[in-house]
C-alpha cells in the first residue's frame, strides 16, 4: 500500500454570489450533491462565523468534506479528505464546481500517508478559468499590447 488517503483542496473564484450567502440553502445543496454520488453524510454541520463566513463541514463514512463561504469575497475554499487509495475526488469538486459557479478554480491534489521518498512527493495544482474570464483576460493584454506599439 502506497498510501492510506487522498485530499483534494479547491478554492473557488468570484463566484455567483447568490451562491454564497444562505447557510440553509449550502446546507441542502452540499446534502443533495453528496447524495446524488452516492456519499450519504453522516452528520453536516454548519455555522455563520462572526466575519460573516459559513462554515460547513460534512462527516462521511470514509472521510469528510469542508466549505468555508466567504460570501464578501465571492470565495469558497473546499477541502475533500476520503480515506481510500482510489477515491475518486474530482466528481466532488465537480458537482460543488456546479453549486458556486466560480470564475476561476484551482485545486491541489494531494496523497496522505505516502510513504514514498519525499522528492517523489509533490502535490499536483491545476488552475481552470472559466471561458468569460479567459476572453476578459486575453482582451486586456491585448489592449496593453497595442497601447505599447501605439507609444513607440
Amino acid at each position: 500500500m502506497d498510501i492510506q488517503a487522498r485530499l483534494l483542496t479547491v478554492d473557488f473564484f468570484n463566484c455567483k454570489s447568490e451562491k454564497c450567502r444562505d447557510e440553509e440553502a449550502l446546507h441542502s445543496k452540499v446534502s443533495q450533491a453528496l447524495r446524488e454520488l452516492n456519499l450519504i453524510p453522516l452528520q453536516i454541520i454548519s455555522d455563520v462565523q462572526a466575519s460573516g463566513h459559513i462554515s460547513l463541514m460534512a462527516l462521511l463514512p470514509d472521510g469528510h468534506l469542508a466549505l468555508h463561504v466567504h460570501p464578501e469575497l465571492r470565495h469558497v475554499s473546499l477541502d475533500i479528505y476520503l480515506c481510500s487509495e482510489d477515491a475518486a475526488l474530482d466528481p466532488i469538486a465537480q458537482m460543488m464546481r456546479k453549486v458556486f459557479q466560480p470564475e476561476k478554480t484551482k485545486t491541489t491534489h494531494l496523497r496522505r500517508g505516502d510513504f514514498r521518498a519525499p522528492t517523489e512527493i509533490r502535490p499536483k495544482t491545476t488552475t481552470r478559468v472559466a471561458p468569460i474570464r479567459k476572453i476578459k483576460s486575453t482582451g486586456a493584454k491585448v489592449i496593453r499590447i497595442l497601447a505599447r506599439r501605439n507609444r513607440g
